[in-house]
Protein backbone atom coordinates (compact mmCIF):
# COMPACT_ATOMS: atom_id res chain seq x y z
CA UNK A 1 0.00 0.00 0.00
CA UNK A 2 1.10 3.60 -0.37
CA UNK A 3 2.60 5.05 2.79
CA UNK A 4 1.37 8.41 4.05
CA UNK A 5 4.25 10.82 3.70
CA UNK A 6 3.55 12.12 7.20
CA UNK A 7 4.80 8.85 8.66
CA UNK A 8 8.33 9.69 7.57
CA UNK A 9 8.37 13.47 7.81
CA UNK A 10 9.45 13.74 11.44
CA UNK A 11 12.66 11.65 11.36
CA UNK A 12 15.01 10.24 8.75
CA UNK A 13 18.66 9.46 8.30
CA UNK A 14 20.75 12.35 6.97
CA UNK A 15 21.23 9.83 4.16
CA UNK A 16 17.90 7.97 4.31
CA UNK A 17 17.39 4.22 4.73
CA UNK A 18 13.60 4.11 4.69
CA UNK A 19 12.04 0.93 6.10
CA UNK A 20 9.39 -1.31 4.61
CA UNK A 21 6.27 -1.18 6.79
CA UNK A 22 3.43 -3.64 7.20
CA UNK A 23 -0.13 -2.37 7.00
CA UNK A 24 -0.65 -2.93 10.73
CA UNK A 25 2.44 -0.80 11.46
CA UNK A 26 1.16 2.00 9.23
CA UNK A 27 -2.25 1.92 10.91
CA UNK A 28 -0.75 2.18 14.39
CA UNK A 29 1.87 4.82 13.61
CA UNK A 30 -0.80 6.88 11.88
CA UNK A 31 -2.87 6.76 15.08
CA UNK A 32 -0.69 8.66 17.61
CA UNK A 33 -3.26 8.66 20.43
CA UNK A 34 -3.46 4.87 20.37
CA UNK A 35 0.32 4.42 20.20
CA UNK A 36 0.88 6.87 23.07
CA UNK A 37 -1.86 5.14 25.08
CA UNK A 38 -0.13 1.78 24.70
CA UNK A 39 3.16 3.11 26.01
CA UNK A 40 1.43 4.94 28.85
CA UNK A 41 -0.38 1.77 29.91
CA UNK A 42 2.47 -0.71 29.43
CA UNK A 43 5.57 1.42 29.70
CA UNK A 44 8.36 2.07 27.24
CA UNK A 45 10.36 0.70 25.65
CA UNK A 46 7.60 -1.54 24.41
CA UNK A 47 7.70 -4.33 21.82
CA UNK A 48 4.49 -4.16 19.78
CA UNK A 49 3.85 -7.20 17.60
CA UNK A 50 1.45 -9.03 15.31
CA UNK A 51 1.53 -12.73 14.49
CA UNK A 52 -0.37 -12.36 11.21
CA UNK A 53 2.79 -11.79 9.12
CA UNK A 54 4.35 -14.82 10.86
CA UNK A 55 1.50 -17.04 9.73
CA UNK A 56 1.68 -15.57 6.23
CA UNK A 57 5.45 -16.12 6.00
CA UNK A 58 5.10 -19.75 7.09
CA UNK A 59 2.41 -20.35 4.47
CA UNK A 60 4.54 -18.79 1.74
CA UNK A 61 7.55 -20.95 2.62
CA UNK A 62 5.60 -24.20 2.84
CA UNK A 63 3.75 -23.47 -0.41
CA UNK A 64 7.08 -22.79 -2.11
CA UNK A 65 8.57 -26.16 -1.14
CA UNK A 66 5.29 -27.94 -1.93
CA UNK A 67 5.77 -26.87 -5.55
CA UNK A 68 8.73 -29.28 -5.63
CA UNK A 69 6.70 -32.21 -4.23
CA UNK A 70 9.18 -32.53 -1.39
CA UNK A 71 8.35 -33.53 2.22
CA UNK A 72 9.08 -30.45 4.31
CA UNK A 73 9.00 -29.37 7.93
CA UNK A 74 10.14 -25.84 8.75
CA UNK A 75 11.42 -25.48 12.32
CA UNK A 76 10.85 -21.98 13.70
CA UNK A 77 14.08 -20.77 15.35
CA UNK A 78 12.69 -19.88 18.77
CA UNK A 79 15.84 -18.01 19.82
CA UNK A 80 14.90 -15.29 17.35
CA UNK A 81 12.02 -14.14 19.57
CA UNK A 82 10.99 -15.28 23.05
CA UNK A 83 7.24 -14.61 22.80
CA UNK A 84 4.91 -17.55 23.41
CA UNK A 85 2.46 -16.27 20.81
CA UNK A 86 4.75 -17.50 18.04
CA UNK A 87 5.10 -20.89 19.74
CA UNK A 88 1.32 -21.18 19.80
CA UNK A 89 1.06 -20.18 16.14
CA UNK A 90 3.76 -22.69 15.12
CA UNK A 91 1.98 -25.41 17.11
CA UNK A 92 -1.39 -24.66 15.53
CA UNK A 93 0.06 -24.50 12.01
CA UNK A 94 1.76 -27.89 12.44
CA UNK A 95 5.33 -26.76 11.88
CA UNK A 96 8.30 -27.55 14.12
CA UNK A 97 10.34 -25.46 16.54
CA UNK A 98 14.12 -25.24 16.87
CA UNK A 99 15.10 -24.68 20.51
CA UNK A 100 18.38 -23.52 22.01
CA UNK A 101 17.93 -23.75 25.80
CA UNK A 102 16.23 -25.61 28.64
CA UNK A 103 13.66 -22.82 29.01
CA UNK A 104 12.79 -22.87 25.30
CA UNK A 105 12.26 -26.65 25.30
CA UNK A 106 10.26 -26.52 28.53
CA UNK A 107 8.01 -23.72 27.26
CA UNK A 108 7.35 -25.45 23.93
CA UNK A 109 6.36 -28.69 25.66
CA UNK A 110 4.18 -26.74 28.10
CA UNK A 111 2.40 -25.07 25.17
CA UNK A 112 1.51 -28.48 23.77
CA UNK A 113 4.03 -28.71 20.94
CA UNK A 114 4.63 -32.46 20.34
CA UNK A 115 8.16 -33.57 21.14
CA UNK A 116 8.65 -35.01 17.67
CA UNK A 117 8.18 -31.49 16.27
CA UNK A 118 10.83 -29.97 18.55
CA UNK A 119 14.54 -30.10 17.82
CA UNK A 120 17.20 -29.01 20.31
CA UNK A 121 20.29 -27.43 18.74
CA UNK A 122 21.58 -25.65 21.86
CA UNK A 123 25.26 -24.72 21.62
CA UNK A 124 25.79 -26.11 25.14
CA UNK A 125 23.64 -29.01 26.35
CA UNK A 126 23.96 -29.93 30.01
CA UNK A 127 22.51 -32.97 31.79
CA UNK A 128 19.26 -31.26 32.76
CA UNK A 129 18.60 -30.18 29.17
CA UNK A 130 19.42 -33.62 27.82
CA UNK A 131 17.12 -35.26 30.37
CA UNK A 132 14.26 -32.89 29.52
CA UNK A 133 14.63 -33.65 25.80
CA UNK A 134 14.76 -37.40 26.40
CA UNK A 135 11.65 -37.30 28.59
CA UNK A 136 9.76 -35.10 26.13
CA UNK A 137 10.66 -37.04 22.99
CA UNK A 138 12.58 -34.07 21.57
CA UNK A 139 15.13 -34.65 18.81
CA UNK A 140 18.63 -33.77 20.01
CA UNK A 141 21.11 -32.55 17.41
CA UNK A 142 24.54 -33.64 18.65
CA UNK A 143 27.48 -31.33 18.08
CA UNK A 144 30.48 -33.14 19.58
CA UNK A 145 31.74 -36.35 21.18
CA UNK A 146 31.29 -35.07 24.73
CA UNK A 147 27.60 -34.42 24.05
CA UNK A 148 27.24 -37.93 22.68
CA UNK A 149 28.91 -39.42 25.77
CA UNK A 150 26.66 -37.39 28.07
CA UNK A 151 23.55 -38.43 26.17
CA UNK A 152 24.61 -42.08 26.36
CA UNK A 153 24.74 -41.71 30.13
CA UNK A 154 21.47 -39.76 30.43
CA UNK A 155 19.51 -42.14 28.21
CA UNK A 156 20.45 -45.37 29.97
CA UNK A 157 17.38 -47.39 30.87
CA UNK A 158 15.04 -45.26 28.79
CA UNK A 159 11.75 -46.68 27.62
CA UNK A 160 12.16 -45.54 24.03
CA UNK A 161 15.03 -44.73 21.67
CA UNK A 162 16.18 -41.11 21.75
CA UNK A 163 15.74 -39.27 18.46
CA UNK A 164 19.15 -37.94 17.40
CA UNK A 165 20.49 -35.78 14.59
CA UNK A 166 24.14 -35.09 13.83
CA UNK A 167 25.45 -31.61 13.09
CA UNK A 168 28.01 -31.48 10.28
CA UNK A 169 30.96 -29.35 9.31
CA UNK A 170 33.83 -29.57 6.82
CA UNK A 171 32.05 -28.25 3.75
CA UNK A 172 33.66 -26.38 0.88
CA UNK A 173 32.30 -24.01 -1.74
CA UNK A 174 34.11 -22.74 -4.81
CA UNK A 175 37.35 -24.31 -3.63
CA UNK A 176 37.14 -22.54 -0.26
CA UNK A 177 36.70 -24.33 3.05
CA UNK A 178 33.67 -23.12 5.03
CA UNK A 179 34.69 -22.55 8.62
CA UNK A 180 32.50 -23.53 11.56
CA UNK A 181 33.17 -24.21 15.21
CA UNK A 182 30.09 -26.43 15.32
CA UNK A 183 29.52 -30.01 14.28
CA UNK A 184 31.34 -33.23 13.39
CA UNK A 185 33.64 -33.38 10.36
CA UNK A 186 31.95 -35.12 7.44
CA UNK A 187 34.63 -37.81 7.49
CA UNK A 188 33.75 -38.84 11.06
CA UNK A 189 30.00 -39.17 10.57
CA UNK A 190 29.91 -42.78 9.25
CA UNK A 191 31.68 -44.16 12.33
CA UNK A 192 29.44 -42.13 14.66
CA UNK A 193 26.40 -43.45 12.81
CA UNK A 194 27.62 -47.01 13.39
CA UNK A 195 28.09 -46.25 17.10
CA UNK A 196 24.51 -44.97 17.32
CA UNK A 197 23.14 -47.89 15.33
CA UNK A 198 24.70 -50.40 17.73
CA UNK A 199 22.92 -48.84 20.69
CA UNK A 200 19.26 -49.58 21.36
CA UNK A 201 19.10 -46.24 23.19
CA UNK A 202 19.31 -44.14 20.03
CA UNK A 203 17.63 -43.64 16.67
CA UNK A 204 19.54 -41.58 14.11
CA UNK A 205 16.79 -39.57 12.43
CA UNK A 206 18.70 -37.02 10.40
CA UNK A 207 21.65 -34.82 9.56
CA UNK A 208 21.91 -31.10 10.16
CA UNK A 209 24.09 -28.19 9.20
CA UNK A 210 23.88 -24.47 9.87
CA UNK A 211 26.15 -22.25 7.83
CA UNK A 212 27.15 -18.74 8.78
CA UNK A 213 25.79 -15.99 6.55
CA UNK A 214 23.04 -16.10 3.94
CA UNK A 215 24.62 -17.56 0.78
CA UNK A 216 22.36 -19.80 -1.33
CA UNK A 217 25.45 -21.11 -3.16
CA UNK A 218 26.99 -22.35 0.09
CA UNK A 219 23.77 -24.17 1.04
CA UNK A 220 23.68 -25.80 -2.37
CA UNK A 221 27.27 -26.96 -1.96
CA UNK A 222 26.59 -28.32 1.54
CA UNK A 223 23.51 -30.24 0.40
CA UNK A 224 25.45 -31.71 -2.51
CA UNK A 225 28.25 -32.83 -0.18
CA UNK A 226 25.79 -34.29 2.35
CA UNK A 227 23.77 -36.39 -0.07
CA UNK A 228 26.44 -39.08 -0.62
CA UNK A 229 26.96 -39.25 3.13
CA UNK A 230 23.27 -39.90 3.70
CA UNK A 231 23.31 -42.72 1.18
CA UNK A 232 26.33 -44.22 2.95
CA UNK A 233 24.85 -44.23 6.46
CA UNK A 234 21.23 -45.06 5.54
CA UNK A 235 21.56 -47.98 3.17
CA UNK A 236 18.18 -48.49 1.49
CA UNK A 237 16.79 -45.32 3.03
CA UNK A 238 13.47 -46.95 3.84
CA UNK A 239 12.95 -45.22 7.21
CA UNK A 240 12.04 -41.58 7.80
CA UNK A 241 15.08 -39.34 7.71
CA UNK A 242 15.60 -35.58 7.58
CA UNK A 243 18.15 -33.18 6.21
CA UNK A 244 18.04 -29.90 8.09
CA UNK A 245 19.78 -27.04 6.25
CA UNK A 246 19.57 -24.63 9.19
CA UNK A 247 18.65 -20.97 9.08
CA UNK A 248 20.05 -17.88 7.44
CA UNK A 249 17.16 -17.33 5.03
CA UNK A 250 17.66 -13.71 3.98
CA UNK A 251 15.08 -10.94 3.95
CA UNK A 252 14.95 -7.30 2.93
CA UNK A 253 14.19 -4.42 5.29
CA UNK A 254 14.22 -1.44 2.92
CA UNK A 255 11.38 0.08 0.92
CA UNK A 256 13.96 0.93 -1.76
CA UNK A 257 17.00 -1.36 -1.82
CA UNK A 258 18.85 1.19 -3.97
CA UNK A 259 19.14 3.46 -0.93
CA UNK A 260 21.72 1.09 0.54
CA UNK A 261 24.20 1.67 -2.28
CA UNK A 262 23.64 5.41 -2.00
CA UNK A 263 24.26 5.27 1.73
CA UNK A 264 27.48 3.28 1.28
CA UNK A 265 28.73 5.75 -1.33
CA UNK A 266 28.02 8.67 0.99
CA UNK A 267 29.74 6.89 3.88
CA UNK A 268 32.83 6.42 1.71
CA UNK A 269 32.78 10.11 0.82
CA UNK A 270 32.52 11.05 4.50
CA UNK A 271 35.38 8.72 5.46
CA UNK A 272 37.48 10.29 2.69
CA UNK A 273 36.71 13.78 3.98
CA UNK A 274 34.66 14.67 0.89
CA UNK A 275 31.48 15.47 2.80
CA UNK A 276 30.25 16.03 6.36
CA UNK A 277 30.11 12.88 8.52
CA UNK A 278 26.97 10.78 8.40
CA UNK A 279 28.01 8.65 11.39
CA UNK A 280 28.98 9.42 14.98
CA UNK A 281 32.61 10.65 15.04
CA UNK A 282 32.77 9.67 11.36
CA UNK A 283 32.73 6.01 12.43
CA UNK A 284 33.32 3.57 9.56
CA UNK A 285 31.06 0.92 11.21
CA UNK A 286 33.59 -1.72 10.22
CA UNK A 287 33.99 -0.60 6.60
CA UNK A 288 37.76 -0.74 6.22
CA UNK A 289 39.58 -1.19 2.91
CA UNK A 290 40.94 -4.67 2.32
CA UNK A 291 44.46 -5.56 1.16
CA UNK A 292 43.41 -4.89 -2.44
CA UNK A 293 42.05 -1.46 -1.52
CA UNK A 294 38.42 -2.48 -2.06
CA UNK A 295 35.97 -1.18 0.56
CA UNK A 296 35.12 -3.58 3.35
CA UNK A 297 31.63 -4.51 4.51
CA UNK A 298 29.69 -2.54 7.09
CA UNK A 299 29.15 -4.33 10.41
CA UNK A 300 25.39 -4.26 10.04
CA UNK A 301 22.77 -6.87 9.36
CA UNK A 302 22.37 -6.78 5.55
CA UNK A 303 19.19 -4.77 5.18
CA UNK A 304 19.00 -4.60 1.37
CA UNK A 305 19.07 -8.14 0.04
CA UNK A 306 17.53 -8.97 -3.32
CA UNK A 307 17.30 -12.78 -3.26
CA UNK A 308 15.11 -13.35 -0.21
CA UNK A 309 12.77 -15.80 1.48
CA UNK A 310 10.90 -18.02 -1.01
CA UNK A 311 13.00 -16.82 -3.95
CA UNK A 312 16.13 -17.89 -2.07
CA UNK A 313 14.67 -21.30 -1.22
CA UNK A 314 13.42 -21.80 -4.77
CA UNK A 315 16.88 -21.09 -6.19
CA UNK A 316 18.40 -23.75 -3.94
CA UNK A 317 15.87 -26.44 -4.79
CA UNK A 318 15.89 -25.89 -8.56
CA UNK A 319 19.69 -25.74 -8.92
CA UNK A 320 21.14 -28.69 -10.87
CA UNK A 321 23.37 -31.10 -8.96
CA UNK A 322 24.84 -33.50 -11.46
CA UNK A 323 22.09 -34.76 -13.74
CA UNK A 324 19.24 -33.81 -11.38
CA UNK A 325 18.08 -30.76 -9.52
CA UNK A 326 18.60 -30.53 -5.76
CA UNK A 327 14.88 -31.10 -5.05
CA UNK A 328 14.84 -34.25 -7.21
CA UNK A 329 17.95 -35.59 -5.52
CA UNK A 330 16.35 -35.08 -2.11
CA UNK A 331 13.17 -36.84 -3.25
CA UNK A 332 15.18 -39.73 -4.65
CA UNK A 333 16.89 -40.42 -1.32
CA UNK A 334 13.54 -40.20 0.51
CA UNK A 335 14.35 -37.49 3.02
CA UNK A 336 12.28 -34.75 4.59
CA UNK A 337 13.75 -31.33 4.08
CA UNK A 338 13.93 -29.18 7.18
CA UNK A 339 15.16 -25.67 7.78
CA UNK A 340 15.29 -23.37 10.81
CA UNK A 341 14.12 -19.88 9.81
CA UNK A 342 13.86 -17.23 12.48
CA UNK A 343 14.27 -13.71 11.17
CA UNK A 344 12.56 -14.42 7.85
CA UNK A 345 9.44 -15.89 9.49
CA UNK A 346 9.29 -12.87 11.80
CA UNK A 347 9.56 -10.40 8.92
CA UNK A 348 6.97 -7.68 9.49
CA UNK A 349 5.95 -8.94 12.93
CA UNK A 350 7.19 -6.31 15.34
CA UNK A 351 8.47 -2.87 16.22
CA UNK A 352 10.10 -1.41 19.30
CA UNK A 353 8.84 1.91 20.66
CA UNK A 354 10.59 4.19 23.17
CA UNK A 355 10.21 7.75 24.47
CA UNK A 356 12.48 10.72 23.92
CA UNK A 357 13.72 11.73 27.38
CA UNK A 358 15.98 14.73 26.71
CA UNK A 359 17.74 16.92 24.16
CA UNK A 360 21.22 18.39 24.59
CA UNK A 361 24.56 18.91 22.87
CA UNK A 362 27.75 17.02 23.65
CA UNK A 363 31.15 18.56 24.39
CA UNK A 364 31.74 19.01 20.65
CA UNK A 365 28.46 20.89 20.23
CA UNK A 366 26.75 18.01 18.43
CA UNK A 367 23.03 17.46 19.19
CA UNK A 368 22.21 14.38 21.27
CA UNK A 369 18.68 13.02 21.62
CA UNK A 370 18.31 10.80 24.67
CA UNK A 371 15.88 7.90 24.25
CA UNK A 372 14.61 5.76 27.11
CA UNK A 373 15.90 2.39 25.90
CA UNK A 374 19.32 0.81 25.55
CA UNK A 375 21.15 -0.38 22.49
CA UNK A 376 20.66 -4.08 23.31
CA UNK A 377 16.91 -3.68 22.87
CA UNK A 378 17.13 -3.18 19.11
CA UNK A 379 20.30 -5.02 18.12
CA UNK A 380 21.41 -8.51 17.10
CA UNK A 381 24.98 -9.70 16.66
CA UNK A 382 25.97 -6.74 14.50
CA UNK A 383 27.16 -3.37 15.76
CA UNK A 384 24.55 -1.49 13.69
CA UNK A 385 20.97 -1.96 12.51
CA UNK A 386 20.99 0.28 9.46
CA UNK A 387 17.34 1.22 9.20
CA UNK A 388 15.79 4.61 9.88
CA UNK A 389 13.48 4.81 12.89
CA UNK A 390 10.26 6.80 12.67
CA UNK A 391 9.10 9.45 15.12
CA UNK A 392 5.58 9.94 16.40
CA UNK A 393 5.23 13.39 17.98
CA UNK A 394 3.89 13.88 21.47
CA UNK A 395 2.51 17.07 22.97
CA UNK A 396 5.76 18.61 24.18
CA UNK A 397 7.11 21.90 22.82
CA UNK A 398 9.56 21.49 19.97
CA UNK A 399 12.16 23.80 18.58
CA UNK A 400 13.75 24.18 15.19
CA UNK A 401 14.96 21.45 12.85
CA UNK A 402 17.88 19.51 14.29
CA UNK A 403 20.29 16.80 13.11
CA UNK A 404 21.99 14.62 15.70
CA UNK A 405 22.42 11.20 17.24
CA UNK A 406 20.20 8.91 19.31
CA UNK A 407 21.72 8.01 22.69
CA UNK A 408 20.46 5.25 24.99
CA UNK A 409 20.28 4.66 28.72
CA UNK A 410 23.58 2.94 29.53
CA UNK A 411 26.23 5.03 31.24
CA UNK A 412 28.96 4.63 28.63
CA UNK A 413 30.30 6.90 25.91
CA UNK A 414 29.52 4.15 23.40
CA UNK A 415 25.80 4.01 24.19
CA UNK A 416 24.28 4.99 20.84
CA UNK A 417 21.10 3.40 19.54
CA UNK A 418 22.50 3.96 16.06
CA UNK A 419 25.72 5.60 14.98
CA UNK A 420 23.98 7.02 11.91
CA UNK A 421 23.04 10.70 11.93
CA UNK A 422 19.32 11.44 12.11
CA UNK A 423 17.47 14.54 10.91
CA UNK A 424 14.35 15.90 12.65
CA UNK A 425 12.97 18.45 10.16
CA UNK A 426 10.30 19.74 12.58
CA UNK A 427 12.35 19.45 15.73
CA UNK A 428 12.14 16.85 18.50
CA UNK A 429 10.50 17.10 21.91
CA UNK A 430 10.53 15.26 25.21
CA UNK A 431 7.74 12.69 25.10
CA UNK A 432 7.97 12.04 21.36
CA UNK A 433 8.02 8.34 20.49
CA UNK A 434 10.84 6.77 18.49
CA UNK A 435 9.67 3.72 16.54
CA UNK A 436 12.21 1.11 15.42
CA UNK A 437 10.44 -1.00 12.76
CA UNK A 438 10.73 -4.71 11.97
CA UNK A 439 12.59 -5.70 15.12
CA UNK A 440 10.78 -8.96 15.96
CA UNK A 441 13.45 -11.17 14.39
CA UNK A 442 16.39 -11.23 16.85
CA UNK A 443 16.58 -7.45 17.28
CA UNK A 444 14.29 -7.05 20.28
CA UNK A 445 15.31 -10.12 22.29
CA UNK A 446 18.61 -11.68 21.23
CA UNK A 447 20.88 -9.30 23.15
CA UNK A 448 18.42 -7.55 25.50
CA UNK A 449 20.04 -6.71 28.81
CA UNK A 450 18.92 -5.60 32.26
CA UNK A 451 22.15 -3.79 33.07
CA UNK A 452 21.59 -0.95 35.56
CA UNK A 453 18.56 -3.08 36.62
CA UNK A 454 16.35 -1.42 34.02
CA UNK A 455 13.26 -3.54 33.30
CA UNK A 456 13.08 -5.37 30.00
CA UNK A 457 10.60 -4.20 27.42
CA UNK A 458 7.20 -5.86 27.66
CA UNK A 459 5.68 -7.61 24.66
CA UNK A 460 2.19 -6.84 23.44
CA UNK A 461 0.28 -8.23 20.45
CA UNK A 462 -2.32 -6.42 18.42
CA UNK A 463 -5.46 -8.28 17.44
CA UNK A 464 -6.76 -8.62 13.88
CA UNK A 465 -9.78 -6.61 14.97
CA UNK A 466 -8.50 -3.03 15.40
CA UNK A 467 -11.22 -2.43 17.99
CA UNK A 468 -10.06 -5.34 20.17
CA UNK A 469 -7.68 -4.58 23.04
CA UNK A 470 -4.01 -5.40 22.66
CA UNK A 471 -2.88 -8.60 24.37
CA UNK A 472 0.14 -8.95 26.64
CA UNK A 473 2.18 -11.99 25.57
CA UNK A 474 2.33 -14.97 27.89
CA UNK A 475 6.07 -14.52 28.38
CA UNK A 476 5.20 -11.37 30.36
CA UNK A 477 1.99 -12.60 31.97
CA UNK A 478 2.97 -15.97 33.42
CA UNK A 479 2.08 -17.98 30.35
CA UNK A 480 -1.48 -16.68 30.07
CA UNK A 481 -3.06 -14.22 27.66
CA UNK A 482 -3.82 -10.94 29.35
CA UNK A 483 -5.63 -7.94 27.85
CA UNK A 484 -3.49 -4.81 27.75
CA UNK A 485 -4.38 -1.14 27.52
CA UNK A 486 -4.78 0.80 24.32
Amino acid sequence: MSRPQSLFEHCRGVVPLRPRLEDWMVDLIADPPRLHALTEDLGAPLNIQSDEPFRRNIAALTDCVADFDLPFLPMFARKANKCLTYVEAARDLGIGIDTASHAEVEQCLAQGVPGHRIVCTAAVKDRALMALCVAGGVTIVLDNADELALLEDVSQGGERPVSVGLRLNGFSCGGRALYSRFGFPLSEVPQIAVRLERSAAFRLDGLHFHLNGYSAEERIAAISQTLPLMADIRGSGSEDFFLDIGGGIPMNYLADTGQWDVWLAELDKALAGERDPITQHNDNIGRKPGPDGAPGTVDSYPVAQLLVQTGWMRQILQTPDGDRKIAKRLRDVNVTLRCEPGRSLLDGCGMTVARVAFRKTDSAGVPVIGVQMNRTQSRSGFSEFALDPLMVPGKGPRGDAVAGYLAGTYCTESEWLTRRKMVFPHGVAVGDLMVFPNTAGYLMHFLESRSHQFPLARNVFLQSDPEAPARLDGIDSGGHDHPAGG
